[in-house]
């Protein structure tokens, strides 16, 4: 019998996809709630939560520097960070004014204890 490979690794994939899904936490579950209450429904799931467990990673971030461009000096590490965040979350489809809901729904669910 001869099975298609690329059928095979489609199926494999899509199997594990729903068993992660499947398996999701609780907290999971509410960060969603609360995306589709903010009505944002762009992007994978999982995708969104790693992007929400980045924003509380980098809440470790210094925050200290200058954010003036313009005159040469550099955003802290954070304002970097949350900038390729932002970038990170309109590649899957969020708006500009749909980051900071999206960043407010992490903190409150990933990260109570974090800065907004």
């Amino acid at each position: 019998m001869v099975v298609n490979s690329s059928a095979w690794l489609v199926a494999a994939t899509a199997t594990l996809m729903t068993v992660a899904v499947a398996h999701a936490e609780p907290q999971d579950d509410e960060f969603l709630q609360l995306l589709s209450r903010d009505g944002i429904t762009a992007g994978p799931p999982e995708q969104l939560i790693a992007l929400a467990h980045e924003r509380c990673d980098d809440d470790n971030l210094s925050r200290s520097g200058i954010f003036t461009l313009h005159f040469g000096a550099m955003p802290s590490p954070f304002s970097s960070a949350m900038l390729q965040l932002a970038a990170k979350l309109e590649n899957q489809g969020l708006t500009g004014p749909q980051v900071r809901p999206f960043l407010l729904d992490a903190i409150s669910v990933y990260c109570p204890g974090a800065h907004s």
